[in-house]
């Protein structure tokens, strides 16, 4: 048992009262996960300060966040795996984006445009991912990929905005972290990520 989980037993022990309507366990998961969460943002936004990329990773991770709550996606069945290869990705593109060309030409604004739109096809076939929902209500998946068009319209404009308004970096770290987003639903990434874990996080 993972440090994270005797903490969060120890918590759900403490809340969970006679007559709650939720069972210890589902406590405990609930702040396992806020744990992680917690420790990830801590670590990624330290780490990302350390490399001065620390806004570019604060974009990411946020609007990365805020798109995979509606999608879905590829997860890590291994802890340690989803804390060090989730963190690794997250602050590579980070250091990456901050060392692009802040240049605002029409290449930036064609690359924009051409990202959000592999990204609408993308959500468009494989979003909402399967395992996201225990059940998988078709009035669900409508409702999600709805919000998460509108959020790829938004994004496209207003990552265009931020190049014209010289905030490329802003720009290319909001688009770098859709892209991201999206490419993690397809099942080619689902297949890496199981041969990943099964390679370096499952031996012995």
């Amino acid at each position: 048992m993972s440090w994270t989980e005797k903490v969060s037993n120890w918590l759900a022990k403490k809340l969970v009262t006679e007559g709650s309507p939720y069972t210890r366990g589902q406590i405990s998961h609930g702040i396992e996960i806020f744990l992680l969460m917690l420790l990830n943002f801590v670590l990624l936004l330290l780490v990302s300060y350390l490399l001065n990329c620390f806004a570019e990773a604060l974009v990411i991770s946020v609007v990365y966040t805020l798109h995979r709550n509606f999608t879905g996606g590829v997860h890590f069945k291994s802890q340690a795996a989803c804390f060090y290869i989730g963190n690794a990705m997250m602050i590579g593109a980070a250091f990456l984006v901050k060392h692009l060309s802040s240049t605002a030409d029409l290449s930036s604004y064609l690359a924009i445009c051409s990202i959000f739109l592999l990204a609408y096809l993308l959500n468009a076939r494989y979003a909402p991912a399967r395992h996201t929902y225990v059940e998988y209500d078709e009035q669900i998946i409508r409702k999600n990929r709805l919000i998460v068009t509108r959020f790829l319209i938004f994004g496209c404009v207003f990552a265009n905005l931020l190049v014209y308004l010289s905030y490329s970096n802003w720009a290319y770290a909001y688009t770098t972290a859709v892209l991201l987003q999206s490419i993690l639903l397809h099942p080619v990434a689902f297949r890496l990520v199981e041969s990943v874990e099964n390679t370096f996080f499952q031996r012995g």
